[in-house]
């Protein structure tokens, strides 16, 4: 079987903003688990997701994607999906400056040993968009947001990798406005399978002008 890793924040660890401190959605309604289920016997699915994770800048941000591709490799996609906090946590929130940082991510990962080794293909998911209640921050959050997903979109072009606008699947998101509800897992789960079942890993990378970018959304 296949195996992929997807790394991300709350929405990939499943957050569940409900309870009083905030809590975890059981594995049968997280879309990890789910999509784990619908792809048994084709792919292998892990993933790492933490709350509040922001695009990692240095080695120690580094160090749970380190343990994660040593105990899961060798991986044969690997999936990124962040930037929603990086955007929130921001007093004046800014798109250009989250791209930035996902792009020195990215072209880390793609000199990262094990995936040049493995031949490992990469899967840029811009994350889903934010429901901003007329919280005036959150509504530019949301604006920059949707710059970003452009962003992210030019970067996937330009290294040559696979992306997905998970923005644009109309996923329910939960009153806080930012994590996915159940439904949104589901369905969520459902792109998603949908993605892994037709992405073509036997293209090869090549230079910036022969691009193996799929739009995947």
């Amino acid at each position: 079987m296949k195996k992929v890793l997807f790394y991300g924040d709350s929405n990939v660890y499943g957050y569940d903003p409900r309870g009083m401190m905030g809590g975890r959605l059981p594995e049968t309604e997280r879309w990890t688990d789910i999509l784990a289920k619908k792809m048994y016997g084709e792919w292998r699915v892990f993933s790492d997701g933490m709350n509040g994770r922001v695009i990692p800048d240095n080695a120690y941000s580094l160090l749970s994607l380190d343990k994660s591709v040593l105990e899961y490799s060798p991986l044969d996609l690997f999936a990124v999906m962040l930037g929603t906090n990086d955007l929130i946590n921001m007093s004046v929130p800014d798109a250009e400056t989250v791209a930035s940082k996902m792009r020195d991510f990215i072209e880390r990962q793609l000199d990262r040993t094990e995936f040049i080794d493995n031949k490992t293909g990469f899967l840029l998911i811009s994350p889903p968009g934010i429901l901003p209640h007329m919280d005036e921050h959150l509504e530019e959050a949301e604006a920059q947001r949707k710059r970003f997903t452009s962003e992210l979109d030019i970067i996937a072009q330009e290294v040559g990798i696979f992306f997905a606008d998970a923005s644009e699947w109309d996923l329910d998101m939960s009153f806080d406005g930012i994590h996915m509800s159940a439904e949104g897992h589901a369905l969520f789960a459902e792109k998603m399978a949908d993605i892994l079942s037709k992405i073509d890993l036997t293209a090869e990378r090549h230079e910036v002008d022969d691009y193996v970018c799929a739009y995947l959304a």
